[in-house]
């Protein structure tokens, strides 16, 4: 079953990444406005979650403070999604999974051999083609963008895994860092006025607007559960490999919403000629991640 709960998982966050992306280009694009919005129904599930999850932790302080660093991360995802395709920024992904892959040698005495190099070096290679051959994606802005975004992820991940490897109930390790990261959402906003009047002005216009923020905040708590059940009965390197499907899904969920909802869709250059050079190109970075968890 374990394989099916990682391309549940892969699949929620492909969708997750094809909504923000619709949010960003069709509703709103300051970034703190669209977490702002988002934060109205997370927080909510997370209080629920209060009542159901363990929550004990000598952690905590630790938590939040690197919660509230992957809310910078989730900032700056939407400002890269206003840039680039939204397929294109999943390479963010790969490249941390590749940073972290080193975090895990350099901090917890992971094992590093010459199969993960070899890895290495196809998922940065794979990148770099896939923005090379798009004519359309200024290279060093993209290169900067997405390897920028990955790198701001790396603390969040690092802490996460420290923390269960330090004995705190993964429960408890998402639900601190998440509430930390949905509180800053809800009230960072509050210091700024405009930020909140935009945010206000979109949930009144469009009710659209609030559906799929409620979508992608389901979707989250479902990645987030599929992926726990996925690592819970399967190898932790094979669940990796599973995972890394998450790019062709972008890029399937991409065309089906330009073909169902025309006027309101994702930044995805939909071409045959750009199709199939993502493809190719997913194809290498996919090889070089599933290499990398083969240690």
């Amino acid at each position: 079953m374990w394989f099916l709960f990682a391309v549940l998982a892969a699949f929620c966050w492909a969708l997750i990444n094809v909504l923000d992306s619709i949010l960003v280009h069709n509703y709103e694009k300051r970034p703190m406005a669209l977490m702002w919005s988002q934060s109205m129904w997370s927080l909510p599930i997370l209080l629920i979650l209060s009542q159901l999850l363990p929550l004990e932790s000598t952690w905590i302080p630790v938590l939040l403070l690197f919660g509230v660093i992957g809310y910078v991360g989730d900032v700056w995802f939407f400002h890269v999604l206003e840039h680039v395709d939204v397929s294109v920024s999943n390479l963010a992904w790969a490249l941390l999974s590749l940073f972290l892959a080193f975090a895990g040698f350099l901090l917890f005495g992971e094992s590093w051999t010459m199969l993960q190099t070899v890895g290495a070096l196809l998922t940065v290679l794979g990148t770099l083609l896939l923005i090379l051959f798009h004519q359309h994606i200024n290279l060093k802005h993209a290169v900067f963008l997405i390897l920028s975004l990955s790198l701001l992820y790396v603390p969040f991940y690092v802490m996460k895994k420290a923390a269960v490897d330090g004995g705190q109930h993964p429960a408890a390790v998402f639900f601190w860092l998440v509430l930390a990261r949905e509180i800053t959402s809800f009230s960072l906003p509050l210091l700024f006025p405009s930020v909140r009047r935009t945010a206000i002005k979109a949930i009144r216009a469009n009710w659209s607007f609030s559906a799929i923020n409620a979508c992608v905040i389901v979707t989250f708590f479902a990645a987030e559960y599929f992926g726990t059940l996925a690592y819970a009965s399967g190898d932790l390197s094979l669940v990796a490999i599973a995972n890394n499907v998450q790019p062709f899904f972008v890029l399937a969920l991409a065309g089906l919403f330009n073909w169902l909802m025309p006027r309101r869709v994702p930044k995805e250059l939909l071409s045959r000629q750009s199709v199939w050079i993502k493809l190719c190109t997913f194809f290498v970075v996919f090889l070089g991640l599933a290499l990398l968890a083969l240690h």
